[in-house]
């Protein structure tokens, strides 16, 4: 069956039973995204809020301000990683095809949104000047790390629950 003509099941078979789709993949890739928007949201706001004393000004106003400035450049950089972390998300995806084992995938997906959110965020800060090891001791970065983690897992966890649905209600 080729990729442009697959089935709403996917591609699994008895030795692949983790397989899946192009469509399933993208699938993935939108809800991690979807996810990390959700959790800059929340970290915007809050940044906004613990902002907000004098002489910044009251806590509404902030927010409004974080929001303007912080959600379009989030969602960029989200963008960027997400695309940019595509192909290696494909590679790790491709190579547990035949795992069934699902907290398996979950901790390799959230252990690459980890690796990689760490390895863009020492890279940004590098390219900006900030030695490796300052960027690497930042209690920051493990924030970002831990966030990652999560949405990357959500986005796997989402898109195998829809596949499923998927599958149970396709025409055999």
């Amino acid at each position: 069956m080729s990729l442009r003509t697959e089935s709403p099941t996917g591609i699994r078979t008895e030795q692949r039973p983790m397989a899946f789709s192009r469509r399933a993949f993208w699938r993935g890739v939108r809800a991690a995204w979807g996810s990390a928007m959700i959790l800059l949201t929340g970290a915007v706001v809050h940044a906004g809020v613990v902002s907000s004393e004098p002489p910044w000004g009251p806590p509404l106003s902030m927010i409004i301000i974080s929001l303007m400035y912080g959600l379009p450049l989030g969602a960029l950089g989200i963008t960027v990683a997400s695309l940019a972390g595509a192909p290696l998300a494909w590679l790790i995806g491709s190579s547990l095809a035949r795992v069934r084992g699902v907290w398996v995938h979950l901790t390799a997906f959230a252990v690459y949104g980890a690796v990689w959110a760490v390895t863009l965020t020492a890279a940004y800060l590098a390219f900006f000047g900030t030695p490796i090891s300052t960027a690497l001791s930042s209690p920051y970065l493990a924030v970002i790390a831990v966030g990652s983690a999560l949405v990357v897992a959500a986005g796997w966890g989402w898109t195998v629950r829809q596949s499923r649905r998927e599958a149970e209600f396709a025409p055999r």
